[in-house]
Parts: C-alpha cells; sequence; structure tokens
C-alpha cells in the first residue's frame, strides 16, 4: 500500500500504546528483558515515578489520617519508611503507591468527560507493579499489606470479580511468607528477617475481616479462612479478645480492630448457617438463635464503648446489623412452628422493622445533608449494611408491606448511598442493584418524592 500511494504506513493504535505514559506494559516488557537486579531497579524506578508528587512523609500522613482509624494493619511503616524514595525499600514504596490509590477520591470531572479517573490510573500501576513483583519472586509483609489495601479499594469501589480473586492472591502471598520463604525476599521486621507478632496478627485480621466481608458479599461461597477458623483464632486470639488482657485501652485503634474481627466472624457463621443449612431444622434454627445472641451482646457492648456520634463510624456495629438483618429477614420468611422457636417468625419480624428503622434513623442526618461525614474515618463496609437495609425495605414494599413508612425509609436510604458513592464507588453498584429490583412505579415515586423534598 505504501507504493501506492507514495508514503509509509503509520498504525497510530500500536503508535499510541507504545508511547503513552500512563500504558503500564512499558515498564512490564522492560523489567522482564533486563537480568533480576536491573528488573527489580527497573520496578521500584517505576513505582517512584508513580508516586510522583508523593513523599514518604506524605505516604505516612495519608495512612495515619485515613486508613489506620478503622484499618490499622501497617504497624510497622512509619519505622520502615525513609525520608527520600531512593532509599526506601521496593516493598515499602510498593505499599505507599496502594495508600495513595486508597486514600484517592474518585473525580467526577474526568468521568463525565470519559476519561480514565486518577483512582483508575493509579490501580492499574499498582496492580501491574504487584504482578511485576509477584513474577520477580518478591514477597513481605509490606507486599501483602499493598495487596490489601488493593483488595480493600476493590471492595470499596465495587470492583467485582476483582475483589473475589484478590482476597485469594493475599491468603496465598500470606502464606507463602511460611511454606516459600526465600533468602532474597524483602523482609524489614527484625535483624533475622521475621516479621514481629503484632505485624502477623494485624496482617491476618485485616485478611480475615475482607475474606469474610467478600464471602457475604458474593453469596453463598465460603470465606478461604474458614477452614483454618481454630488456627487463626489460636494466632490471633490475644488482639481479638481484648478481655484477655485486663489494662487493655477498649478504645485503641487496636480494641476496636479486635472487634471488627468479632464481628465479621460472626457474619461469617450466620451466612454459613443459613447458606449450608444442615438436615436438622432445629438444630439449624438453634445455631441461628446463638448467633443472634451473641450478636446482640457484642452489639450491646461496642454501644457501650462507641459513643453515640460515631456509630456510623464503626465497622464491627456495622458487622453485628447486618448479621442481624440476615438472620430476621430469613426468620420473615421460614416456618414458624420449631419447638421453642414457633414464635420466631412474629418475633424476626419486629425485631427486622426495628432493625431498619435504627438503621435509616443512624444515617438520616447524613442523607439530608445536615451533618457532612468524615470520609477519613469512614469504613467502606457500613455502606454494605444501608444496602442490605435498602434491599429488604424494597422487597418489603413490592409485597405490599410497610407502605408509607417503608417509602420514606427507602427514600433516606438511597439518599445515603448517594452522598457516599462521592468517597466510594460501591455505592453506584448498590444503587444499580436496587434499581433492578425496585418496580418502574415505585421508582418514579421515590423519585418524585425526592425531588418534591
Amino acid at each position: 500500500m505504501s507504493q501506492m500511494v507514495g508514503r509509509d504506513c503509520e498504525y497510530e493504535a500500536s503508535k499510541a500504546s507504545f508511547l503513552d505514559p500512563a500504558v503500564p506494559q512499558i515498564a512490564a516488557v522492560e523489567t522482564f528483558l533486563a537480568p533480576k537486579p536491573a528488573a527489580t531497579a527497573h520496578l521500584k524506578n517505576a513505582v517512584i515515578q508513580h508516586l510522583a508528587p508523593y513523599t514518604p512523609e506524605i505516604a505516612l500522613a495519608a495512612y495515619q489520617e485515613a486508613i489506620e482509624p478503622w484499618f490499622p494493619i501497617a504497624t510497622r511503616l512509619q519505622g520502615r519508611l525513609q525520608f527520600t524514595w531512593d532509599e526506601t525499600p521496593l516493598d515499602v514504596a510498593l505499599l505507599c503507591l496502594s495508600i495513595s490509590l486508597l486514600t484517592t477520591s474518585p473525580s467526577s470531572t474526568s468521568k463525565s468527560a470519559g476519561n480514565a479517573s486518577e483512582p483508575e490510573s493509579i490501580y492499574l500501576r499498582t496492580k501491574s507493579s504487584l504482578a511485576l513483583a509477584e513474577g520477580l519472586g518478591l514477597n513481605s509483609f509490606s507486599i501483602i499489606h499493598s495487596r490489601i489495601l488493593v483488595t480493600l479499594f476493590e471492595v470499596s469501589h465495587g470492583l467485582y470479580p476483582a475483589a473475589f480473586i484478590s482476597i485469594g492472591a493475599t491468603v496465598r502471598a500470606t502464606d507463602a511468607l511460611e511454606v516459600h520463604p526465600r533468602e532474597d525476599t524483602l523482609q524489614h521486621g527484625s535483624p533475622n528477617g521475621a516479621a514481629s507478632d503484632d505485624e502477623i496478627i494485624m496482617t491476618w485480621c485485616g485478611i480475615l475481616v475482607l475474606d469474610r466481608y467478600i464471602a457475604a458479599e458474593s453469596g453463598p461461597r465460603s470465606s478461604l479462612t474458614r477452614s483454618r477458623t481454630e488456627w487463626l483464632h489460636d494466632l490471633v486470639k490475644s488482639a481479638i479478645c481484648p478481655s484477655l488482657e485486663p489494662n487493655q485501652d477498649r478504645q485503641s485503634l487496636y480494641s476496636r480492630f479486635a472487634r471488627l474481627v468479632e464481628a465479621s466472624s460472626l457474619l461469617d457463621k450466620m451466612y454459613t448457617t443459613i447458606s449450608n443449612p444442615t438436615s436438622e431444622q432445629t438444630f439449624n434454627m438453634e445455631e441461628v438463635m446463638l448467633i443472634v445472641k451473641t450478636s446482640m451482646s457484642l452489639q450491646t457492648i461496642l454501644s457501650e464503648e462507641i459513643p453515640p456520634e460515631d456509630h456510623l463510624y464503626s465497622a464491627g456495629l456495622c458487622l453485628c446489623h447486618v448479621t442481624l438483618l440476615v438472620a430476621y429477614e430469613k426468620g420473615t420468611k421460614g416456618p414458624c412452628s420449631v419447638n421453642a422457636a414457633e414464635n420466631w417468625n412474629s418475633l424476626a419480624t419486629t425485631m427486622l422493622i426495628s432493625l431498619l428503622s435504627t438503621i435509616t434513623s443512624t444515617v438520616e442526618v447524613f442523607a439530608t445533608v445536615k451533618r457532612s461525614i468524615d470520609f477519613s474515618s469512614f469504613p467502606p463496609f457500613v455502606t454494605s449494611l444501608v444496602y442490605k437495609a435498602a434491599l429488604i425495605t424494597t422487597e418489603r414494599l413490592s409485597m405490599g408491606l410497610d407502605a408509607d413508612e417503608g417509602l420514606a425509609r427507602l427514600r433516606t436510604l438511597r439518599k445515603f448511598l448517594r452522598v457516599v458513592s462521592k468517597r466510594w464507588l460501591c455505592c453506584e453498584r448498590y444503587l444499580k442493584l436496587l434499581d433492578e429490583d425496585t418496580t418502574p412505579r415505585m421508582l418514579k415515586t421515590i423519585e418524585q418524592r425526592q425531588g418534591s423534598s
């Protein structure tokens, strides 16, 4: 063709893909064409470029202000960071890239313009950098923490099946530190390369919470860590059982995180009991009732430990509510003639309505923008509770139940999800799912009343 028109051929798509600095495949090609030491240096240089204009000091502040208050897994970050990126180890730089990812808010401007948002760009760069580190055989607790924060980002922004896949890789990567240790593996915990006990505990606590949450979000599938519950409980019991330490500060970050681990365990048990029941109906009912009682006890403890104005920011309290919602919803649909639980059906209905009202009243002040949300302390797990409450309310309205009270409740819950979607995009996913389950007539009524309010 070049002879017919008298000029050389140009292939714009291919040319653009090699010249665009945002495309992460370039670093991959350069990395794998080089010997391992040079490849590792290439990767670190690429990560440092991605971090600009971030500094180690900014990265630490971002973690301490916007992640640590509700997900304190990187207990040794401050001690591992250096004054410059050149002095900072590669695995710690990767962790800081994940911190940058999770703390960057979505931009409506780039989205409306049809361009990739800043979080999307950082996400792809972080994922590709972690894949390159894995390919080079690099692994450490800082890399595990980076994986955890990436998975948390995927959960927070409704990126499925990515989150479902990532949690599996994170569990295996953590196992690999013990099962497949390497002399050249990046480690910075202690002089002999071993991590500290608190780091191991907090790492597994973060994995447990995410694994159980993702399993609950993904339907009747078992969490990956369920088969090793006893071993993990023995490992982290000093953290998840604050009563073992009489002088422990119940308001500390780690105590609150321990409560979240406890709440996630109850949620996992509830989904297991309901999704995979035994053939003994009486046993199943007794198990549900036991989990309900335990959840209510933990809920009472949390309500006493946390000031009322901070209830919205408690992920542990949130997961307790989700557990109870799941139980009560199942109870309203189940049989009501099982020995001691023969009144469970009517009791579950009463308790369900009460809990839905509590959740709605908690978020109402934020849904009406009378009070702004402090997103630096706001865990994205709370969105699942509001979605679950809105979904149950929608289903009851479609069955002709709750009438105007349910409709007002649904409007508030949907408004709250819309407000929070400015920070956590999983809310957009939840709203789309709610729209799919809402009849056109009901949706039109909601929109009309929202417009008039």
